[in-house]
């Protein structure tokens, strides 16, 4: 009991028993991950024109893998709900997809975006998820 009270950390049982139960977990990294800046790769073959107002600065997109991609084995698709609105490009990929497949996540928030004839020019921000 001596050896206790000379600690210079105060031990609660019940949150050493919680936290090795895994009943209750401590995140120590509390922040999303800023991983890439970029634009928006194939934005001029999708039909954006229903979205577009939508796709504001408060908007998270969505990052799937598309393994199958026949254009490039690295594709990673960014959407809007239900909505492809485009890819991460082909030169900037790689990493991303290899972590997905791995199994992290991740989400994209649109920074800047600007009609350029049909091309729809969104800019992002890709973060990994904490």
């Amino acid at each position: 009991m001596e050896d206790q009270n000379r600690s210079l950390i105060k031990v609660n049982s019940s949150l050493l028993a919680a936290l090795s139960k895994g009943t209750l977990s401590i995140n120590v990294m509390p922040k999303d991950i800023l991983v890439l800046e970029s634009l928006v790769a194939g934005t001029s073959f999708r039909n954006l024109k229903d979205v577009e107002k939508s796709l504001n600065k408060s908007v998270r997109l969505e990052l799937k893998r598309e393994p199958d991609n026949k254009y490039d084995d690295f594709a990673v698709a960014l959407y809007f709900k239900k909505n492809k609105v485009g890819f991460l490009p082909r030169d900037k990929n790689e990493t991303i997809g290899r972590l997905i497949d791995a199994g992290k996540s991740f989400f994209a928030t649109i920074t800047a975006k600007e009609w350029e004839g049909n091309w729809l020019k969104i800019e992002i921000q890709v973060y990994l998820k904490d």
